[in-house]
């Protein structure tokens, strides 16, 4: 984990996602109409989660999708890679203990 989110709260991160999002758009050199068109999300809801973070985990896939930073959504909670025996073998559970 960054250093600097340990500081961060759900909703700064959420917000620089949306952030991030913004510039991804405009280096694209898209407006927000055209990635609604592109994506299927509303102009609005685009609106709102470049400058709060807040939207739909659904949303979220349709605009990456549209940005071409699908990959970045797909990696989200994939393990780099199993370092113990332990976590080898769980890796295969469907379920865990509790």
């Amino acid at each position: 984990m960054s250093f600097i989110y340990l500081f961060s709260s759900p909703a700064e991160i959420a917000r620089e996602v949306g952030s991030n999002a913004k510039k991804r758009r405009l280096s694209k050199n898209l407006s927000r109409k055209t990635l609604a068109e592109n994506s299927g999300v509303s102009e609005s809801t685009i609106k709102r989660f470049e400058l709060t973070g807040v939207v739909t985990l659904e949303a979220l896939i349709l605009i990456a999708t549209a940005l071409d930073e699908l990959s970045g959504v797909t990696r989200l909670f994939k393990p780099e890679h199993s370092g113990s025996y332990d976590e080898l073998k769980n890796a295969k559970r469907k379920r865990g203990m509790r």
